[in-house]
């Protein structure tokens, strides 16, 4: 079964138009949410806020075996100075996402606090296992870590992205969509004025928008993969505040230009492209450059055709017909130490190469679906394994037909419900 958004054809329908408050699901058949809100940022999330409160405090609880280590060791010398190093720096460069923090902890009556651990989980996890030398303490590194596969090929008529989005089992019933339209305000005394934007985002519960997959306005459709160096940049931007940024960008220059004059505490890699630009798909691999203050280090790759030529710059290479990325370096490992329990990535990576070129949406579908590996598969269920991780959902975003498909359950499986997403109407000017 296949539920369509803002498809003017058969099968459940769902109006377009964004409302300021949507506090019905959309869909009982369909596992994951999707929220739709109008405003400012601090409005927006507000009301998120407010809709996904008993889901933030369902996964907080579901989840504080871990979860409450890092709400102590914030509230200690070191983690507060890590905090404060943060808030400066987002209040600094983007104060309109430290309003949505703001409107999160509000709107769900959450204590400011643990709304920050939720949103820096990364940097504050690694910082709390550094700060208690304890190297094994955390071997759940990487194992929540996501699976992207890009295909641009002429042979197949093929220009996708699709993503398995993967994390903490506890979110396999907490996370929803959102479906934002969002107002400019003004900041620094009228200064500077925050972007309009509107964008489709998954979001997980108690974090902004950003860290997922999403894909916006200016057609700049991304997902991302957690990297984890083995170090966290003091006074610099939390990944999700960059992330979060991801869904303003109107090009190519403007996405090289943030990701070059925003320094990062920590590593991640962005998978995407621009829907109006069909030449090449692009990926990212950054992490923090300490030698430098706020350099980062990264990596461009762009996925080409058999087709379609560019002109060979210094700073970026390219790969052939498609690339698939995970949880690890693999272009900056020389540079950027990584932790070690990275065992799921370095896994699924394996299991990969066996299974060899993608040519298809199929061929695609069935890599994200692969659970040959028990202990490590590249699909997983809640409670599958010993590690607390499972695949929240599986993404596929067509460059061609200009569709969002949402796949809630395994994408191998035929006849599943499914949840289907007119980008032409998000596109519209």
């Amino acid at each position: 079964m296949k539920l369509i958004f803002a498809v003017y054809r058969t099968c459940v329908r769902l109006n377009s138009g964004i409302t300021h408050v949507n506090k019905t699901r959309a869909m009982t058949s369909f596992r994951i949410p999707l929220h739709r809100v109008k405003g400012t940022h601090y409005e927006c999330v507000h009301t998120i806020g407010i809709l996904t409160h008993e889901v933030i405090r369902h996964r907080i609880a579901n989840d504080l075996t871990y979860l409450s280590k890092l709400f102590t060791f914030v509230q200690t010398d070191d983690g507060r100075r890590l905090y404060q190093d943060f808030v400066e720096k987002i209040r600094l460069l983007y104060p309109w996402y430290w309003d949505e923090i703001r409107g999160l902890a509000d709107g769900s009556n959450i204590a400011l606090e643990q709304i920050l651990v939720l949103n820096f989980l990364n940097e504050t996890r690694t910082a709390y296992r550094l700060s208690e030398e304890k190297k094994n303490s955390d071997n759940e590194t990487g194992e929540k870590g996501c699976t992207t596969v890009l295909i641009n090929r002429k042979d197949t008529n093929t220009l996708s992205l699709l993503h398995n989005e993967d994390h903490s089992a506890t979110l396999f019933t907490t996370s929803y969509l959102v479906e934002a339209d969002i107002q400019s305000s003004k900041y620094n005394d009228d200064k500077r004025e925050s972007p309009n934007e509107k964008f489709i985002a998954f979001c997980y519960a108690g974090s902004i928008p950003g860290n997922a997959f999403g894909v916006n306005k200016h057609g700049f459709a991304c997902s991302l993969n957690g990297l984890y160096p083995n170090f966290v940049g003091h006074g610099r931007l939390p990944r999700q505040i960059v992330n979060r940024a991801l869904l303003s960008i109107q090009n190519e220059d403007e996405l090289d230009k943030l990701l070059q004059s925003s320094p990062i505490a920590y590593g991640f890699c962005i998978n995407g492209g621009f829907i109006h630009q069909s030449q090449y798909l692009l990926n990212y691999e950054l992490g923090p450059n300490l030698n430098i203050d706020n350099e980062n280090y990264i990596s461009k790759h762009l996925i080409i055709n058999s087709e379609e030529t560019v002109e060979k710059e210094k700073n970026f290479s390219t790969a052939l017909n498609f690339l698939v990325h995970y949880n690890h370096y693999e272009h900056l490992n020389d540079v950027i130490i990584q932790q070690k329990a990275l065992e799921s990535s370095y896994s699924r990576w394996r299991r990969a190469q066996e299974i060899g070129e993608i040519f298809t949406i199929d061929d695609a579908l069935s890599l994200l679906g692969d659970d040959k590996n028990q202990l490590f598969p590249i699909f997983r269920l809640p409670n599958q394994t010993n590690i607390n991780s499972a695949t929240l959902c599986t993404v596929h975003i067509n460059f061609l037909t200009l569709e969002l498909t949402v796949y809630q359950s395994n994408p191998k499986e035929k006849n599943q419900t499914t949840l289907i997403y007119n980008l032409g109407e998000l596109l519209k000017p």
